[in-house]
């Protein structure tokens, strides 16, 4: 447009007239080309007058910048896209801070229920931090409004733990592994990575997770501050494998304990429940990748007991699953392998008994299902495992007590016929398939203060136990359905954990359970039955062995029903005597003084004073003095992030700056300089 102004002022300058009819028609007619010999760089004659072309630096210049802008544009876009900032200039999503006022004005719609569908809530507020950053942000907005705000994992405890209707901080998204260290066999994780993912990150590295539970899909977090267990007398509860943690408090802000620093918080904070703090990161204590050949057997109750001492100091890896209203015991023991030979015969093994026919072992269950429940036909049967039989029956009469033994015989039945055994790693061996949505109370005791003082003759508290648990189902006609299952750990050194003791000791664990069926009318009456079964373990058994429960298994009374209150104070001080509350209310006071990480499971089952609390907080002598270190630390760290954070920012500030100067710089340059087709 410039090059044609041009030509129009030379041509009019030239006939020394303005822009007549002629002069413009002669312009339409050979401006095109005057346009293209000044594109060119040449310099066009237009009525004798020659139009001077851009200088040879000009061109030059034009040339370069030609070549470099688009060159320069290109380079930066592939690093932007390779180094992409740890921090967006412009963030995606609001600051923590920011988001917890909006969830003020908007409450939340979603809904948590946990695995079993026995407890669900829909937070008022319910957030998911992606960095330790924004745990401490939203736990110290909450601490300033003084409201509550509960961390949650998987949400796959049966109790509901974690739920809360006030406020949620999921920890699904701060799931990375951090560090392994090779040489200490430790790894470092964030505290929403999940057990499964946790040992396929190890596996390059030849190490995995000293025990596992029966799955995979907890997250490491709150795999541990509940206590879980896998099996091994002589291995103790996951939390054993916690080395050190960082915990976030309202109070305080980060800290991180370790034996080492602060021991005597660790050791409560390890099985926390989450309510000294919400943990971030852990740093678990690894063992060589092994493989187990498990073997799995039935037998008689008889014999169990004849054996168990001897079975129990020989397997690294040992579980039963007794069957009520029969004489059958599954015998589950795994133990590593010990050469490539045995490796390969235990292969072998497992290769022949998996060339048995399926439906072969699956036979009982099938001909009961197909004789006995309504609507059952041979097409679906044939897709379906054996807990899938046993939900399927039991959801037939899940409260006829003749029914339910012809189930648990009929599934006997099904194991006696996969005795077997197989090899594998121990990350896929230690697990089962746990059935449907069920309701479950597991319990654990002590058996003895060590391997060495089981007695190899007669009966050990672990077998009286099972007998005195099956003389009282079988006496109450309770319709208890199969499994019964028993396991093993050795002591904790956690002092909230169910088997905390000295490391030698041995502990059992003995789990009941209900399935529950699909329809809300049948679930009601198996929720009820099952609550009578649960008080006659509480109440005949949990006394006389002096057994605590598992804490993700722990149902409080249904407020307002018959005797509640007063169930729930022998609860309250059956727990009292067994483990130190009140120095872990003490602690909740100093690290959470306004009940931020509190929740209605919490307040009834571990209640605080909070007046005489705050009184006791400042006679914890010398703690008081750690804990005020570990205040200036925390927020020395929290200064620390927010410098860091800054810095991020003011550098990619810096960045935008410099670019947009160059960017203005060269283009006002051309827009100066240049020709406009330019």
């Amino acid at each position: 447009g410039g090059v044609c102004w041009r030509v129009i002022n030379n041509t009019c300058a030239a006939s020394s007239q303005g822009p007549s009819q002629t002069s413009l028609r002669w312009f339409a007619e050979n401006a095109s080309e005057a346009v293209r010999q000044a594109i060119r760089g040449e310099a066009p004659a237009v009525a004798g007058v020659t139009i001077p072309g851009p200088s040879g630096a000009r061109r030059a210049a034009t040339t370069f910048f030609r070549v470099f802008l688009p060159v320069s544009g290109i380079g930066c876009l592939i690093y932007a896209f390779t180094h992409p900032d740890e921090e967006p200039l412009i963030p995606n999503k609001l600051p923590a801070h920011l988001q917890y006022l909006a969830a003020q004005q908007t409450e939340n719609q979603e809904v948590i229920t946990n695995w079993s569908g026995t407890h669900d809530a829909r937070p008022k507020r319910y957030f998911q931090p992606e960095t330790e950053a924004d745990v401490e942000a939203f736990l110290r907005a909450a601490h300033q409004s003084q409201q509550q705000l509960r961390v949650v994992g998987s949400a796959l405890s049966p109790n509901g733990l974690g739920l809360s209707g006030e406020g949620t901080l999921s920890m699904a998204l701060m799931d990375k592994i951090l560090n392994v260290d090779v040489e200490k066999k430790q790894v470092t994780v964030q505290a929403g990575c999940r057990v499964q993912q946790v040992a396929d990150a190890l596996k390059p590295y030849g190490l995995t997770l000293q025990n596992y539970a029966s799955i995979r899909e907890q997250q490491v977090g709150g795999f541990t501050q509940v206590g879980a267990h896998g099996t091994g007398a002589a291995i103790p509860p996951v939390d054993e494998q916690v080395v050190s943690m960082r915990l976030v408090t309202p109070a305080l802000g980060p800290i991180t304990l370790s034996a080492k620093d602060e021991p005597e918080l660790f050791s409560l904070a390890r099985v926390g429940l989450g309510a000294l703090g919400v943990v971030t990161q852990l740093t678990l204590q690894c063992v060589p990748r092994h493989q187990l050949l498990e073997h799995t057997f039935t037998t008689t109750a008889s014999e169990v007991k004849k054996n168990h001492s001897r079975w129990l100091r020989e397997n690294q890896h040992l579980r039963y699953m007794w069957i009520p209203y029969t004489d059958t015991v599954v015998v589950v023991r795994s133990n590593p392998v010990s050469d490539a030979a045995a490796a390969v015969q235990g292969q072998a093994a497992a290769a022949a008994a998996a060339a048995q026919n399926e439906k072969q072992r699956l036979q009982p269950l099938r001909e009961l299902y197909l004789s006995k429940v309504a609507g059952a036909s041979a097409s679906d049967a044939e897709h379906m495992s054996a807990t899938m039989f046993r939900d399927a029956l039991l959801a037939a009469n899940p409260l006829n007590k003749d029914w339910v033994a012809a189930v648990n015989r009929a599934e006997a039945e099904y194991w006696r016929r996969s005795s077997g055994t197989r090899v594998g790693y121990s990350d896929e061996i230690l697990g089962f398939d746990c059935g449907g949505q069920q309701w479950v109370l597991e319990t654990a005791f002590l058996v003895a203060p060590s391997l060495s003082e089981l007695p190899s003759r007669g009966s050990s508290r672990d077998m009286e136990y099972m007998e005195t648990l099956l003389a009282e189902i079988s006496r109450a006609k309770i319709p208890a359905p199969s499994p019964l299952e028993q396991r093993w750990t050795s002591g904790s050194s956690s002092a909230l954990s169910p088997a905390s003791g000295p490391p030698g000791s041995v502990h059992s664990w003995v789990g009941v359970i209900m399935y529950l069926p699909h329809e809300q009318e049948a679930r009601d009456k198996v929720t009820a039955a099952f609550r009578q079964y649960s008080q006659m373990v509480q109440d005949k058994l949990m006394p006389r062995y002096n057994a605590v429960w598992h804490w993700a298994k722990l149902e409080p009374p249904v407020p307002g029903s018959p005797g509640a209150e007063a169930e729930l104070g022998r609860i309250r001080k059956r727990l009292a005597a067994r483990y130190p509350l009140k120095q872990f209310n003490q602690y909740r006071a100093l690290l959470d003084p306004h009940n931020v990480l509190s929740n209605e499971w919490l307040e009834r089952i571990i209640p605080r004073e909070t007046d005489e609390l705050r009184t006791q907080g400042h006679e914890l002598g010398t703690h008081v003095v750690v804990v005020h270190d570990c205040m200036a630390v925390g927020q020395q760290q929290r200064a620390d992030a927010d410098a860091r954070r800054i810095g991020v920012h003011y550098m990619q500030l810096q960045e935008l700056c410099v670019a947009l100067a160059v960017v203005l710089y060269v283009g006002a340059s051309q827009v100066e300089q240049q020709p406009w087709h330019k």
